[in-house]
């Protein structure tokens, strides 16, 4: 009799289990094709990984050589700069040095110049070149 009255409500609490329990196995199965579906996605992206990696190092190692380039240029550029900055001291130098000599040669070109002033014998001879210059202007004045 027991049987009777539990057997309808044991078969409705086993099947109300099994069906949970296929619910439950259901949605894990879901559940991982999902995500291996998902791994497989994000697998595929990558798929171009190694082509990328070879493109990224062509592009690095062009751009080491750029900026080897770079560097090269930057050296030739200042060196050219200490050149050009010798070059225009020494420039200067010169200049000076031709300014210095130029005004000494001036110096004493005037020094000269006053000294042979101060002689009697110029003196005379300036006097004497005045005098002749005076007299000859006369003649032409008084003729």
């Amino acid at each position: 009799m027991v049987s009777k009255v539990g057997a309808p409500a044991y078969t409705e609490w086993a099947n109300g289990y099994i069906a949970n329990m296929k619910a439950i196995l259901n949605k894990s199965r879901e559940g991982h094709t999902a995500a291996v579906k998902e791994r497989i996605e994000s697998v595929s992206q990558l798929k171009d990984v190694v082509e990328t990696t070879k493109v990224l190092f062509e592009v690095s190692r062009e751009t080491a050589q750029l900026e080897a380039k770079a560097f090269e240029l930057k050296q030739t550029v200042d060196f050219a700069h200490e050149a050009k900055s010798v070059l225009d001291s020494w420039v200067r130098y010169e200049a000076n040095v031709r300014q210095r000599e130029q005004k000494q040669l001036a110096e004493s070109i005037i020094a000269k110049i006053e000294k042979e002033i101060r002689t009697p014998k110029f003196q005379q001879q300036v006097l004497t070149q005045s005098i002749a210059e005076v007299e000859s202007t006369s003649k032409f004045s008084g003729a």
